[in-house]
């Protein structure tokens, strides 16, 4: 299967909730102190709190974030500007379902067995990708009404993952029975395992679980990064590390481009945007040089890599319209 998130402070493209649920039997931060004596914690109670132990504040909206908050009347209902933001934005990460839904309802399992890998699949990848995205995007511009979108895309990058999975366990011709079509090959073992993975990440991508799991709840999340690591490994297996050749690579090079139509490139060039805006150091001198009022200085600091995240996205869109039209027409190509 060729499948192929500085506001708030998470890298998990689960959750929309900037608020940490307080562990089971903690303290109520929120609740003043008191003592054995009645007067004595009344009047600590009343006590203004000194600084070190003011309650956190939440950093200020952006301007941007004030105006997408704003309604606007239609059809004589009042609508907040973000929320047709979100589904405007939300709305593509649909796309590969419906290519492949011609074929579902026609049952063509040609078009299955030929091109439902690169559909699916490369959906898939759009979904990690994007939902990856939305961390870097907010510590650049300050920005946070977007960030519901990194829940949106997570999910639907399990809805498009498993499809191509299963999919491809009904429907592919390697020998061995639907364990063989999933996992019979080292490079189908490593989709295989990120589906797997992705399961339970999207079934505890909810408040209930989030308050079940506690602080437990972020690290199960940044299997994130497993899934991440394993698509590279993947890609390797499936493709190598050549150039395009002929028929080798995700498909013919019409364009001259013999690089950029080899998938591990296209996941590379994406990944190097998306790991450098979460080193640590990075997004410190990201705030230092946006506090000193320099915000011009962190453009072009990453615009080439940022150029460079945009050429390899461009490429993989490419590869999911390409693919996606002729699944969509029951004519699957098989480059």
């Amino acid at each position: 299967m060729a499948w192929n998130t500085v506001g708030t402070q998470r890298d998990e493209w689960w959750t929309t909730d900037n608020h940490q649920p307080t562990p089971f039997g903690a303290p109520d931060a929120s609740r003043p102190a008191s003592s054995p004596g009645g007067a004595v914690g009344t009047r600590q109670a009343k006590e203004k709190p000194t600084a070190s132990h003011q309650p956190p504040r939440k950093a200020a909206k952006s301007r941007v974030d004030e105006w997408m908050e704003v309604d606007f009347k239609f059809g004589g209902s009042k609508i907040k500007r973000k929320a047709v933001a979100l589904v405007l934005l939300g709305a593509p990460a649909v796309i590969p379902l419906f290519f492949m839904l011609p074929a579902l309802l026609t049952l063509n399992s040609n078009t299955f067995a030929v091109s439902v890998d690169d559909t699916l699949g490369t959906g898939a990848e759009i979904c990690l990708f994007l939902c990856l995205l939305v961390t870097p995007m907010v510590t650049l511009t300050g920005q946070h009404w977007f960030v519901p979108l990194r829940r949106w895309y997570g999910i639907m990058m399990a809805a498009t993952s498993v499809g191509d999975a299963v999919a491809a366990g009904l429907t592919d011709t390697f020998a061995g029975g639907v364990f063989g079509r999933l996992a019979g090959h080292v490079f189908e073992l490593m989709g295989f395992f990120m589906v797997m993975l992705v399961v339970p990440i999207v079934c505890t991508s909810n408040p209930w679980a989030q308050r079940k799991l506690g602080k437990y709840w972020k690290r199960f999340q940044r299997l994130t990064y497993v899934i991440w690591g394993l698509l590279a490994a993947h890609l390797i297996l499936l493709e190598g590390f050549g150039f395009e050749r002929g028929s080798n690579g995700s498909g013919f090079a019409g364009d001259g481009d013999p690089i950029f139509h080899q998938r591990f490139y296209q996941y590379s060039a994406c990944s190097v945007f998306l790991l450098v805006l979460r080193l640590p150091p990075v997004k410190r001198w990201i705030v230092a040089r946006q506090q000193e009022g320099r915000n011009w200085l962190v453009w072009a600091t990453v615009a080439p890599i940022f150029a460079l995240f945009v050429l390899g996205f461009i490429f993989i869109l490419n590869e999911e319209l390409f693919k996606g039209i002729d699944s969509f027409t029951n004519n699957p190509s098989g480059e």
